[in-house]
């Protein structure tokens, strides 16, 4: 059973206070994230799968999207990272190159020795005479098979130079605040800030469930000092790399996708 309660403030100015608190409370909020024009600014312990997708939708139609979260459960954070995060692949063409011709050259030397070997080994079988020569034959014959042995395994070697280069970069502009309990410095705020005009705050995190069927509450104010304060607030955590670690990309990157860095 649905249950939804309201309140409303209005000043004289007016400026006014909302009040949702129920089940589905946050659905003015997400009318009002979709209906954004410019920006929109959240901070929310814990984000899932499904409202990231409204968030690149806005990024497509250039608003300026920028959210904080600290919380990802193990089985959420590849596929969260994947949505956050873009993977590109670069070929490295002088590893290329060099890669192609040390495994042409290594792949020569060893036929040239596994022929060479085969043809003395035949040598030193027909003069059954115990001989200079027949040893010879013998001792290079021998020696052609280590060189196949050798240059095949050089051969192989060469697979595992490394020919892809990965950097990764944002899809949306994001701060992932993990590893933050050393210092006590997990965010458990819930803030949401629209084009600069609106503002909720609340118990309601950015999740399906937060927005459709738990039992939250939210306020929506309009007050434009108090809005400028927690745009403030929310941009002070993007730019505090000390209290609050950067996302290193590369490190992230790495949780999201695979990298293969050697061409089969």
């Amino acid at each position: 059973m649905e249950t939804n309660f309201y309140l409303n403030t209005q000043t004289e100015s007016a400026e006014f206070t909302e009040v949702y608190f129920g089940q589905y409370c946050g659905k003015q909020l997400n009318q009002d994230i979709q209906n954004s024009k410019s920006e929109v600014l959240i901070i929310s312990p814990y984000i899932d799968e499904t409202k990231l997708e409204d968030l690149i939708k806005l990024k497509e139609k250039k608003v300026n999207v920028r959210i904080i979260f600290n919380s990802l459960r193990k089985d959420q954070e590849r596929k969260i990272l994947r949505k956050l995060i873009h993977q590109n692949k670069e070929n490295n063409y002088v590893q290329k190159e060099i890669k192609e011709k040390q495994h042409d050259l290594y792949l020569m030397l060893s036929i040239v020795c596994i022929c060479i070997g085969v043809v003395l080994f035949l040598f030193s079988i027909q003069n059954m005479k115990i001989d200079f020569r027949g040893v010879f034959y013998m001792l290079i014959s021998f020696a052609s098979s280590y060189g196949f042995w050798y240059f095949n395994n050089k051969r192989e070697l060469t697979k595992k130079i490394q020919i892809y280069k990965y950097t990764y970069s944002e899809k949306l502009d994001f701060k992932y605040l993990r590893d933050n309990k050393e210092n006590k410095m997990e965010v458990h705020s819930k803030i949401y800030v629209i084009d600069r005009k609106v503002a909720y705050l609340g118990s309601l995190n950015f999740t399906n469930d937060g927005f459709n069927s738990n039992f939250e509450t939210i306020i929506k104010i309009t007050q434009k000092d108090k809005i400028m304060e927690l745009v403030k607030f929310a941009n002070s955590i993007f730019e505090d790399n000390v209290n609050f670690k950067s996302n290193e990309l590369w490190l992230l990157g790495k949780k999201a996708y695979s990298e293969e860095k050697y061409l089969k």
